[in-house]
């Protein structure tokens, strides 16, 4: 049986390149909390967003589609579902909006995952809403249908002493203050798809599992830039790094470093489009003075070169006219010389 212990996170034990990346997460997600970073206006058009292509592409990865033009009336609500497929679409946005909505009155354990695939799986009549009565297994087809690999899981007789297992596992060690829990998430996101312990939607839990556990840890980027579409987007990136770190699983052998390191580059992607985001919300939102206020708001250390491709209606010399400013007034600090020179605001 694989032991689930997750003491080899302790920063001692963790490749300082690794530790470096969740260093630079974490201060990039504190300078969110900044005021006035996103305002009222920016931020609700960043989640409505974010909601449709999370519930898009999560589906999508697993080959379930709508037409373009119902996909947006499903997740307002104002499309009933037809067919299996917006079946599973609907079900997404009820358990992400219930994550986005509760998630501080949600504690990880084996009664809130069967919680949350209950609202995954209520708009489908016919699904079954407990954990999986047979054995299953992950099946890679080529082109023509042919069986080219298949992954071993958890047996259907185990999943709930392993799903215990996890838990408390997780537990521990999210009560460790020697363990980042930025480590922490793509660990038991892992280990949760190892243990598959639903007949059908087990990519999905995964992804709506990760946006819970984000947000218990305080980091929001996920209400604001779809994690999903990230995935979709990598999705061979994503199957190998899994991949790479399941192996060995059974007998303990498994290394979670290629999902861990997976799981953060695309959590950084994640801010980096918010920062590109709320760029051009600003732009859309505010007639004049938008370059100020993108820098006054901005959560990445940005170059005048991007400032000048983020904002093409300025000239580069009313960029630097601009930047010079802020930075003379002490609303900006300049990080780096020369060709290397990023501008972040100064946070009081």
């Amino acid at each position: 049986m694989h032991v689930y212990d997750y003491s080899f996170l302790k920063v001692s034990k963790v490749d300082p390149d690794i530790m470096g990346r969740v260093g630079n997460i974490e201060r990039i997600d504190a300078s969110m909390d900044a005021p006035n970073v996103l305002d009222r206006t920016v931020r609700d058009a960043l989640e409505l967003r974010a909601m449709i292509m999370s519930v898009a592409d999560s589906n999508a990865i697993e080959g379930i589609y709508t037409d373009e033009a119902r996909l947006a009336g499903i997740i307002s609500g104002n499309t009933a579902p037809k067919g299996r497929n917006e079946e599973e679409i609907a079900g997404y946005r009820d358990a992400l909006r219930l994550i986005h909505q509760e998630h501080e009155s949600i504690d990880v354990s084996i009664d809130s995952i069967l919680d949350i695939y209950s609202v995954l799986m209520g708009q489908n009549p016919n699904a079954y809403l407990g954990f999986k009565t047979r054995d299953n297994a992950i099946v890679e087809r080529d082109s023509s249908g042919r069986i080219t690999k298949v992954h071993e899981v958890v047996p259907a007789s185990e999943v709930e002493d392993n799903l215990k297992q996890l838990v408390w596992a997780f537990r521990e060690a999210r009560d460790d203050s020697d363990i980042s829990n930025l480590l922490l998430i793509p660990c038991f996101i892992d280990d949760f798809l190892m243990i598959h312990p639903f007949a059908d939607g087990n990519g999905r839990m995964s992804r709506l599992l990760t946006t819970l556990l984000l947000y218990k840890e305080g980091y929001e980027v996920s209400r604001y830039v779809s994690m999903e579409s990230k995935i979709n987007s990598s999705k061979r990136d994503y199957y190998e790094a899994l991949e790479d770190s399941q192996d060995g699983w059974f007998d303990n052998s498994n290394d979670y470093m290629p999902f861990i390191s997976y799981f953060l580059t695309q959590l950084f992607l994640c801010y980096r489009e918010m920062n590109m985001a709320m760029a051009s919300e600003i732009k859309v939102h505010v007639k004049s003075g938008g370059l100020e206020r993108f820098m006054e708001r901005t959560v990445i250390p940005m170059s005048k070169r991007d400032l000048c491709s983020l904002f093409p209606m300025l000239s580069e010399s009313t960029v630097e006219r601009v930047l010079a400013a802020m930075v003379a007034d002490g609303r900006l600090e300049k990080i780096g010389g020369s060709r290397s020179t990023r501008y972040l605001p100064v946070r009081r």
